[in-house]
């Protein structure tokens, strides 16, 4: 039975072992949709606000074989945890899988958890046997989204038009943009848009609570972002009486600005026919390009059944890459 051993997050070679069978162990998927060692590194090695981090490898003697995440919300959601299984291409079929999740699964019921969350990338040359494995150890599919990536050099040509379309229904909205720190006039409307935001969007069976997004955790996920080298581009689009009621956040890490990726678009349902999801996705892209022009891809994924984001990104020159599905088990 290989050993357990948890990861010393503030030990580099450690972090970067973890993370090199976990990148491995993906060796389905294109490369550039997976976050690099210089994106990925310094976010492992701290806590988001909010939440409890773990990270555990399986050992064959001195070789690390397969790797595990958990992550556990502290505020809200407080029966879940959400967690990854990878094990490494050369040591499959071996029981390390396993033997990572019986761990994983332990240290889950312990605190108190009722519910694991995991995910499973299908790509075109398969998903490394992701699903199989889920669904024999007891494991359901939750829900499915579509995981799409967009050229900006390629689609930039698109977006005056998409602007012109744009200008033509926004009314009295308007559309603001910053970088990393939300302005003071709009956070508490900015926050109290995104605790509406799992409530909103397609999930499934996932099941999950919207989160509080007070100013202070408002605040202190912006500092964690800047810590780790992440630059954010927040478009919001604000209604007549100022609220912040639509948004869509972008993010790229400065330490390898390859590869950007959204982490919300939303608009509140009382506001919608404006074009303002389309808005706050090209000011945000506009934005990104302008700082980084290095950048030459971005990431999203929606449920397979929001369709009018999919048209939206559709019309932006997005394209679909691979399928991500969320399986969950109740303990």
């Amino acid at each position: 039975m290989p050993e357990i051993r948890d990861v010393d997050t503030s030990d580099e070679a450690q972090l970067r072992e973890w993370y090199d069978v976990w990148r491995a162990g993906q060796s389905h998927r294109r490369p550039d949709l997976i976050p690099s060692w210089e994106a990925a590194g310094r976010a492992l090695a701290t806590d988001p606000p909010g939440f409890e981090l773990q990270l555990f490898g399986a050992f064959d003697g001195s070789t690390c074989a397969g790797v595990s995440l958990l992550n556990l919300p502290l505020d809200d959601n407080p029966t879940v945890v959400y967690a990854d299984v990878i094990v490494h291409p050369d040591h499959r079929r071996q029981g390390v899988g396993s033997a990572v999740l019986e761990e994983l699964e332990r240290r889950s019921v312990a605190r108190g958890r009722e519910r694991v969350l995991t995910e499973v990338f299908r790509a075109t040359r398969g998903d490394g046997g992701g699903s199989a494995f889920a669904e024999a150890k007891g494991y359901v599919e939750a829900n499915r989204e579509g995981v799409k990536a967009v050229d900006l050099a390629a689609a930039e040509p698109r977006w005056p038009a998409l602007e012109d379309q744009v200008a033509a229904s926004l009314g009295d909205y308007r559309v603001v943009t910053w970088r990393d720190r939300c302005p003071d006039e709009y956070v508490d409307s900015f926050g109290a848009a995104l605790s509406r935001v799992m409530s909103l969007i397609p999930q499934g069976d996932l099941d999950l609570e919207d989160r509080d997004w007070t100013v202070e955790r408002v605040r202190a996920a912006e500092q964690r972002r800047v810590r780790i080298g992440l630059a954010t581009f927040e478009s919001a689009a604000v209604a007549p009486d100022g609220d912040v009621i639509g948004l869509t956040g972008v993010r790229v890490s400065t330490h390898d600005p390859r590869t950007a990726h959204i982490g919300v678009t939303m608009v509140l349902p009382e506001h919608r026919g404006h074009r303002l999801g389309l808005a706050t996705k090209l000011a945000s892209h506009r934005a990104l390009r302008a700082a980084f022009p290095e950048c030459h891809l971005v990431t999203t994924s929606n449920a397979e059944v929001n369709a009018h984001m999919n048209a939206i990104n559709e019309a932006m020159g997005y394209q679909m890459e691979e399928t991500l599905v969320e399986y969950h088990k109740r303990l």
